[in-house]
């Protein structure tokens, strides 16, 4: 049984609304000045890497179906997600400059300089050591290093052999502890364990002849479990609670590959919503808050939570009907050109 589609999915909107969601409301509450629930968004970051490689490896897979070779099937699933990710971040990093926009909420807004401005626009903060234009920028330089490695993951756990993926997770996790001592840009090595458990997600259900063992009634109160074995009601560093990630990653990820799909019920069309969107909200979601809550800091409160829901809908819904949506079709259609090329040369 394939993986299903992100789109097809009650589990996987659930799982990448959750992720969005944490990461919402630790922003929220530190804008109000509760700040000691920044694991909370830490532990959503973490859920986006396990959602993000899952999904891909089935990406892998549809996508190998019309490609002709491997290279092409690793440089058309490049392309495509370069048409997903860049867009949207790209217009993030020129509209901050443009506007003066802090890199958080309540901070002042200062230059970071060429080399910085550059590598936010490449994504490649961590390679430069470079600060972040916008905060939550961090974790997307992560998920484009991921890219570049996942065709080879894919190719590895396509063979013959049934859960090379477990064996993946492990050599991650022992990169994961060799890494820090080597290089700082080396840094995706450290959340290797969050993507990989995602390909082990993917494995279980592609290898073995599928039952579903657990009610979906688990599903939900899996996600809310995981988030609570992370620890949310703390402020540490990410970095001090890495193999808690790991180990919550792999949990979920063995979850979902035995869990049935929940059912389409009331809130399925707000989660799918949430997931559709979910890009959006995570690029504007503190520049919304900014506004309402420090730029509007005079007018009343009801009006500031009137245009934060507002802003938190209108926002992520522009960009993904005038940005985010044309360029996904921009480059499935850039592939499929490709494709065609090559096979009229090769016939």
């Amino acid at each position: 049984m394939p993986p299903p589609k992100a789109t097809l999915s009650p589990n996987l909107d659930m799982l990448r609304a959750a992720a969005v969601l944490c990461v919402f409301i630790a922003h929220l509450l530190d804008v109000f000045g509760i700040r000691s629930f920044g694991s909370l968004g830490r532990v959503g970051v973490v859920i986006f890497f396990v959602h993000t490689s899952f999904v891909l490896m089935g990406s892998l897979e549809r996508l190998q179906a019309s490609a002709q070779s491997s290279w092409e099937l690793v440089t058309g699933f490049w392309c495509r997600r370069f048409f997903r990710i860049y867009p949207l971040s790209i217009l993030f990093v020129v509209l901050i400059v443009m506007f003066r926009i802090p890199a958080y909420p309540g901070e002042t807004y200062h230059w970071i300089g060429l080399k910085a401005y550059l590598s936010n626009l490449t994504l490649t903060q961590n390679l430069t050591y470079s600060p972040d234009i916008l905060s939550v920028l961090w974790s997307l330089p992560l998920e484009v290093q991921m890219y570049v490695m996942l065709p080879v993951l894919y190719f590895a756990v396509r063979g013959k052999r049934r859960y090379v993926s477990i064996g993946l997770w492990a050599l991650s996790v022992v990169l994961a502890l060799i890494t820090p001592e080597i290089s700082e840009r080396l840094s995706v090595f450290h959340y290797a364990p969050c993507f990989t458990s995602g390909i082990v997600a993917y494995d279980v259900i592609r290898s073995k002849r599928w039952r579903w063992t657990l009610p979906a009634w688990g599903w939900p109160m899996g996600i809310a479990a995981a988030i609570l074995l992370f620890g949310p009601h703390d402020n540490l560093h990410l970095a001090v609670k890495l193999q808690r990630a790991w180990v919550v990653s792999l949990l979920l990820a063995l979850l979902y590959a035995n869990a049935r799909e929940v059912s389409r019920g009331v809130l399925q069309p707000l989660l799918h919503w949430i997931a559709e969107h979910s890009y959006g909200i995570y690029l504007s979601h503190t520049i919304v808050m900014g506004f309402a809550f420090h730029t509007m800091s005079g007018a009343p409160m009801w009006v500031r939570i009137a245009v934060l829901i507002t802003g938190v809908i209108a926002v992520p819904a522009l960009l993904h009907v005038a940005i985010e949506k044309p360029l996904i079709l921009v480059g499935g259609h850039v592939v499929r050109r490709t494709m065609r090329r090559q096979l009229v040369h090769a016939s």
